[in-house]
């Protein structure tokens, strides 16, 4: 995975770099200077401009970067203006430092005054926000606050130096207002904050820039998260016996459905079946399997209560199996809730738990710790903040906290649906996706997660890499779909289309 940093984290990696190995820290910020300058560039050749370039110094090392970035610019013959906002008497040691330098070269810097900042602003093409860095833990107040908002008013294409200014860099929240970057540089590593809503689609493009830490540094700290890598899903797929036959792939039981809502079970049976399982049966109450019989095609049916689920049927079928995968349109919190929990306190085999099934655990996951065979759970964030009795909310304020904390009272592994998908696992790093569009956002899309993750755990694939690997395809298809279909226009069963090429590019590998 790419490793995504917290922002104590990166800061115990400046602190091991400057103390322990001796690098001095005005090195770093030398080459954090030269990596926003180098994008900057890019940026103005990009527009077809060779300037001029406004560089917002912050008080912090933040600051710092941008005065480096500054002064090489200018000394390329960029036309540069500094202009510092914040105390000056709290300025940093290093920008104190940085600031001298420049000064030396003939670039002054220019204490920030909201009366003439609109003029200034207005005649730069491009801005280097040098604010604030991870360390920002408040939202921003007086002239950085204005600042940004003047800012959002500008034409100006802007560069942020590490993260743009009033984005958290463990979650990724707004902090108050935040700058909105065309392009950020993430300096050493990227940042939790980069990859987690909103602060993603407020970094816009983003770059990693080497900044000279060096790596076996990184190999110290227990990582929180990384973004989730093709890489990372080696082995789900192997070669194919010569001999293999439609039992050596596994037998998938999907469990769900009903009268009114029928196609729910059948798009997650349908995912299973194209995710490589080699049997799949579909379980519903006997109406809705009566109704689905003509679109079974390649899949088994099997009706397991009349009008609705009945525990007991359910189980007869799991004995031969090799994963469930339950929940789509089922009632969690009425008729279903006790036929769930029966079959899941008694199914000993991998378990997707998915919509309904999830509801009939609200606040109660020590009843899915104590299942005896492995879980997955595929929570939206409605359904994660009933799982935790809090609010969406709350859930999206944190996504990677709340995916991690019910892991942990769960036992199992979480898939937190939504933009920047979360993987977590107990006591392990997450994945956060970067697969995915807003195309997704419709229904029948979780049926189709659930069920690939049910397929890839009945051919055999561990529960942790089916689930990482569940939620790779899944955005990679969902991000094929919009290309043939756009964004509007895409719905779930785009999705099972699209599997097969997202499934072909993950087994040819980069």
């Amino acid at each position: 995975m790419i490793p995504l940093l917290a922002a104590d984290e990166m800061q115990q990696l400046d602190r091991w770099a400057i103390d322990e190995l001796g690098i001095p820290a005005l090195v770093l910020m030398e080459s954090a200077g030269r990596a926003v300058a180098a994008a900057t560039t890019s940026v103005l050749e990009t527009l077809g401009a060779s300037g001029p370039v406004l560089a917002l110094a912050g008080p912090g090392n933040n600051g710092g970067d941008a005065v480096v970035a500054a002064r090489l610019l200018a000394s390329r013959g960029v036309a540069v203006r500094i202009v510092l906002v914040g105390d000056p008497t709290r300025q940093s040691p290093d920008l104190i430092r940085e600031l001298a330098i420049a000064e030396q070269l003939g670039l002054r810097a220019t204490p920030f005054s909201p009366a003439t900042f609109d003029g200034i602003l207005g005649v730069h093409r491009v801005v280097i926000d040098g604010l604030f860095g991870t360390g920002l833990a408040r939202p921003l107040t007086e002239d950085f606050k204005t600042v940004v908002e003047m800012l959002a008013k500008s034409p100006a294409k802007v560069v942020a130096a590490d993260i743009p200014s009033g984005i958290d860099a463990n979650t990724g929240a707004v902090l108050g207002v935040a700058v909105r970057a065309d392009v950020t540089v993430a300096l050493g590593f990227a940042k939790l904050g980069h990859a987690l809503p909103p602060g993603r689609a407020y970094a816009g493009r983003l770059e990693v820039a080497d900044i000279g830490i060096p790596p076996v540094l990184l190999a110290r700290l227990p990582l929180i998260a990384g973004q989730l890598e093709a890489a990372d899903l080696r082995g789900v797929f192997p070669p194919r016996a010569l001999d293999a036959h439609k039992g050596t792939f596994g037998h998938a039981l999907v469990v769900g459905g009903r009268p009114d809502r029928p196609g729910s079970v059948l798009l997650a049976a349908r995912a299973a079946l194209r995710s490589g399982a080699g049997l799949v049966t579909l379980a519903s109450d006997g109406e809705t399997v009566c109704r689905l019989a003509p679109a079974l095609v390649e899949l088994m049916g099997a009706s397991v209560g009349a009008p609705r689920l009945e525990d007991q049927a359910v189980l007869a079928l799991i004995d031969d199996k090799d994963a469930l995968v339950i929940g789509g349109s089922l009632d969690g919190v009425g008729a279903d809730r006790a036929a769930i929990r029966e079959i899941l306190g008694r199914a000993k085999i991998p378990a997707v738990i998915d919509a309904g099934a999830l509801d009939a655990f609200a606040q109660d996951l020590g009843a899915v710790a104590a299942r005896s065979a492995p879980s997955i759970l595929t929570p939206h964030p409605g359904e994660a903040a009933r799982l935790l009795g809090t609010s969406v909310a709350q859930i999206q304020a944190d996504r990677l906290r709340s995916a991690r904390v019910i892991a942990e009272r769960s036992h199992a592994i979480v898939v937190l649906k939504g933009a920047s998908t979360v993987i977590a696992a107990p006591g392990g790093a997450a994945a956060i996706l970067a697969q995915g569009n807003p195309g997704m956002a419709t229904g029948g899309t979780g049926d189709v997660l659930a069920g690939i993750i049910g397929g890839l755990l009945a051919t055999g694939v561990p529960p942790l890499l089916a689930a990482r690997a569940g939620a790779y395809l899944h955005g990679v298809a969902g991000d094929l779909a919009k290309d043939a279909v756009g964004e509007p226009s895409l719905i779930a069963s785009d999705l099972l289309a699209a599997l097969p090429a997202a499934i072909a590019g993950l087994r040819k590998g980069p």
